[in-house]
């Protein structure tokens, strides 16, 4: 109780910027308490399942309708205020402040994929489909992990913003050792594309989002706390 207590009364700062439309004061200040409870007993950076359930709890306690998704659904993992929403987290030691990586945004596992570059054509169809089962995407950042303090944020991706891959331009890795052919999609003109998809050939054949500009996105809140001190 004392290390609990001690941890509470530390320094900490939970912002967000007036304009968010989808949290309010009450909620920022709760879900950073839940990130500070959880770093009380673990090192570990907060997890999907712990994101998704306590999303849930700070909005049903705020009185807004939250439910979570069957287990199992194919898309969105939330209903917010009527609104289906895919929840992602990032946490690699590699994290950039900049640019926003999700390991993996969805499964490929259905359709034509070989060593032919049109292959490519229809893993993007798979994409563009699965964004059309969700409204919005909620992605947590453990930007910093208790040295000296903790940093997470709280950014939303736009749907638009990725659906734009449809113009996107398609690169197939053919020298690649992997079967089916990894691949890309390039999204964005110049040398600094707003980002890219990777159709990972590998064991699980999965998509990637890489090198994704933050400067696209939109914060919605952000949490830095000092971890508890030893007693």
């Amino acid at each position: 109780m004392t290390r609990l207590l001690m941890y509470f009364n530390s320094q900490r700062t939970f912002q967000s910027p007036p304009q968010t439309d989808i949290f309010n004061s009450s909620i920022v200040d709760d879900f950073g308490d839940i990130l500070r409870l959880h770093h009380c007993f673990s090192r570990e950076p907060f997890s999907k399942d712990k994101f998704e359930y306590a999303l849930e709890s700070v909005f049903r306690v705020a009185e807004i309708s939250a439910n979570l998704a069957p287990r199992g659904q194919r898309g969105y993992d939330i209903i917010i205020d009527g609104q289906r929403i895919s929840l992602k987290t990032e946490a690699a030691a590699s994290i950039q402040i900049n640019t926003i990586h999700i390991s993996k945004f969805m499964e490929l596992g259905g359709g034509e994929w070989g060593d032919n570059p049109k292959d490519l054509i229809g893993l993007r169809d798979q994409f563009l489909k699965t964004l059309s089962t969700f409204d919005r995407i909620l992605m947590l950042r453990a930007l910093k992990k208790g040295r000296p303090d903790y940093i997470y944020e709280l950014v939303e991706i736009p749907v638009v913003l990725l659906q734009e891959a449809r113009n996107g331009i398609l690169k197939m890795k053919s020298d690649s050792s992997q079967f089916p052919k990894p691949g890309y999609c390039y999204i964005g003109k110049g040398q600094k594309p707003k980002y890219c998809l990777y159709f990972d050939g590998g064991g699980e054949r999965k998509l990637q989002i890489k090198k994704l500009q933050k400067a696209h996105c939109i914060l919605h809140a952000s949490w830095t706390f000092a971890p508890p001190k030893r007693i």
